[in-house]
């Protein structure tokens, strides 16, 4: 395919609705952990340490499903490896809700599971495929964006389900299910991938071991910049979001809220509802002035915000000025929503699935924001329990609040990492590499 064809309404939004699906449904199932945080800790009698490492676990094990569901995408199509990811996600994350009171263990272990159905670099794959490159970063952004109704749904699903037990909201995650067997029949298969399977195959040209290629040496140095560029990006955004509700829940209970749990959600909704509408505009922006340029921009904002964050946490405490501060930094994770055209536009198809979600995966498994946000908070805090956290607020809301301040660092190494990471030279996507 040498130039960029156009579909019709109705193939790109089947196409947009299946990723639209299986971004917002790993959002839905990797943050229940998250809002879900202060029961499961009463519940298995344990803290943040111990969740904290599961919530970051959960992304370790996404690197090795991105291994084998981006082959799966690379090698027998980006249908069948989206379809099955979403099905893995969605079974292992519902049998979580079985695991009783004494089985922390086997609860770290089926999350751990669940995190194998990774499905983002399939569907930034399949939309990149199909989307022009003037509208490719808008669709990347709005697909993004989806990841943010799934907390969204996260956060009501634990206001409303919550109270009636913890594992209710886990059955709720196999919502997909019944849009899994829509997919099968009305989903089509990617052109471009299909043109490159058909050429392949006429060629007899021998099948390669993605994971190779994508660390071989014509891709090394691209694989490894993006690596670390994604890494920062996402550690700043796990080292705040990962506990931001229970960061919340604290700051409320210090300001006496009436029901500081509710008041920490709210919060957490609106903030969702901003990174949303950001994360779709700064993807649009990008279809014009370029993803570098709008990533960089998005990225400063996140720099200001973070030094805000510090400020009125800790230098000078404001409850109102911190929650605003908060609400500049959501700002400034919209440069996510750039990160998988971008990247889908530097790679061939022949290896597209697999690089996008290798890279995201290891930047996000490795992160582990959830882990040294949840140790510092512990080491700092003389308090053990939800319930003396709670009665103590102030004092469990800074010890959280400086394992949250890593993510200024990682702000600051996404603007270092990102001076040298190329813009796409030609972001036209063709079945055979261009070169």
């Amino acid at each position: 395919m040498s130039e960029e064809k156009s579909y019709s309404k109705g193939i790109l939004m089947v196409v947009m609705l299946a990723a639209i699906i299986a971004w917002m449904h790993d959002g839905y199932s990797l943050v229940l952990i998250s809002t879900l945080a202060q029961r499961l800790k009463d519940y298995f009698s344990v803290g943040d340490t111990a969740i904290g490492l599961v919530i970051s676990l959960q992304f370790v094990c996404t690197v090795p499903g991105a291994i084998l569901f981006g082959e799966i995408g690379d090698r027998f199509g980006r249908k069948k490896a989206l379809i099955l990811s979403i099905a893995w996600d969605a079974i292992f994350s519902a049998s979580t809700a079985f695991v009783p009171r004494n089985s922390f263990l086997l609860f770290a272990i089926l999350r751990m599971l669940s995190g194998l159905g990774v499905s983002w670099g399939i569907s930034f794959s399949i939309i990149s495929e199909y989307f022009t490159t003037k509208r490719r970063g808008a669709a990347g952004g709005l697909v993004h964006s989806t990841f943010v109704i799934g907390y969204i749904a996260a956060i009501l699903t634990t206001m409303l389900i919550g109270p009636l037990g913890w594992q209710y909201c886990f059955l709720t995650a196999l919502f997909p299910i019944p849009f899994l067997v829509l997919f099968w029949f009305a989903l089509p298969e990617s052109e471009v991938w299909s043109e490159y399977d058909k050429i392949t195959k006429e060629k007899q040209v021998k099948q390669k071991i993605r994971i190779r290629e994508v660390f071989g040496k014509k891709w090394l140095k691209l694989t490894i910049l993006l690596t670390i560029l994604f890494w920062f990006a996402e550690t700043a955004y796990h080292t705040l979001v990962d506990f931001a509700p229970v960061f919340f829940e604290y700051l409320f209970t210090y300001s006496g809220a009436a029901n500081p749990e509710t008041s920490a959600l709210l919060i957490m909704l609106i903030y969702m509802v901003i990174a949303a509408v950001m994360l779709f505009s700064f993807g649009a922006l990008s279809d014009y002035i370029g993803r570098k340029k709008a990533f960089l921009i998005d990225n400063l904002i996140g720099i200001t915000g973070g030094v805000l964050f510090g400020i009125f946490g800790f230098l000078i405490f404001n409850n109102t000025l911190l929650i605003i501060a908060g609400g500049v930094i959501t700002i400034g994770f919209a440069l996510h929503g750039i990160f998988g055209v971008w990247s889908s536009e530097l790679y061939d198809t022949e290896i597209r699935a697999s690089a996008n979600s290798i890279i995201f995966s290891i930047a996000r498994g490795a992160s582990f924001g959830g882990f040294m946000v949840g140790a510092i908070s512990d080491s700092l805090n003389p308090y053990t329990t939800t319930a003396e956290r709670l009665l103590h607020p102030f004092i469990s809301l800074q010890a959280l609040g400086v394992g949250m301040l890593l993510s200024l660092v990682a702000f600051i190494g996404v603007f270092i990492a990102l001076q040298f990471v190329p813009e796409p030279k030609d972001k036209t996507i063709t079945a055979m590499a261009k070169n």
